[in-house]
């Protein structure tokens, strides 16, 4: 895995004053194939697989939904650098290290990873929220790789943010409707809507308000979601529902 990818002050301020920006062609073809088909190679382990991996979208273990195959089932796999060896390889990719360093400084790690998947048709909202509300990170030197692996767009549920929300902190969360999520949403008006190619990326901060509409078309819609943070971040004393630990060192010193 090479890097290909340059970022610049500019970037860099944009990421400071609105707390995100894209990266086009963060992953090559090829790359996203190799997600793609361990993905599937997962899913085919299931159940046997490790518990908690592989998560199916709520109306599917219901029974309100019943997919062509499992895969086309599945909400999220969880965890996936530290249970399998190809996503752990890829903490390490060249470009989003890179970056991570950059933003972050020469001590990082992987602080969570995992696929979101939203199926065709049945794949689910997730509702406004900020990434740190789980994680309790301070300072919150943490941030978010969403790595497109098909082309997303509005309809299928492209990533959604509200620019600048960041420098608020991070605000109240609630367990609403069985989703941790922001008590006071914001206003839709105000959201700016993402969609990316197949293999570009989306850097987010940690305390940026987010979320992704339903899929309700014919199209896929798989993503990996990679976040990083700064070895030096410690976890505050809020209580939540999550209790999150770092899963890899990737660069420097813990």
């Amino acid at each position: 895995m090479t890097n290909r990818i340059p970022i610049t002050d500019a970037t860099v301020r944009k990421y400071h004053d609105e707390g995100y920006f894209t990266v086009e062609g963060l992953f090559s073809s090829h790359e996203v194939e190799g997600v793609r088909r361990e993905i599937t190679k997962i899913v085919e382990d299931h159940p046997p697989v490790e518990r908690g991996l592989v998560q199916l979208e709520p109306t599917v273990t219901e029974g309100q939904d019943a997919p062509d195959s499992t895969e086309l089932g599945v909400r999220k796999l969880a965890k996936i650098a530290v249970r399998n060896d190809y996503f752990r390889d890829l903490a390490f990719h060249q470009g989003m290290v890179t970056i991570a360093t950059t933003l972050l400084g020469t001590d990082v790690y992987l602080f969570q990873s995992m696929s979101l998947l939203k199926p065709p048709r049945i794949g689910g909202a997730k509702m406004w929220h900020q990434d740190n509300a789980y994680f309790r990170q301070t300072p919150c030197d943490v941030f978010g790789f969403w790595v497109a692996c098909d082309d997303t767009t509005v309809e299928n549920g492209c990533m959604h943010v509200i620019p600048g929300s960041h420098r608020g902190g991070t605000k109240e969360h609630d367990m609403i409707n069985n989703d941790y999520i922001l008590v006071n949403p914001p206003s839709a008006e105000h959201a700016v809507p993402i969609p990316l190619r197949a293999g570009d990326g989306l850097v987010f901060h940690g305390q940026i308000y987010h979320h992704t509409p339903p899929n309700r078309t014919d199209k896929r819609r798989r993503a990996i979601q990679y976040h990083y943070s700064s070895a030096k971040c410690r976890r505050t004393n809020d209580k939540t529902p999550y209790y999150i630990e770092p899963e890899i060192l990737v660069s420097g010193n813990p």
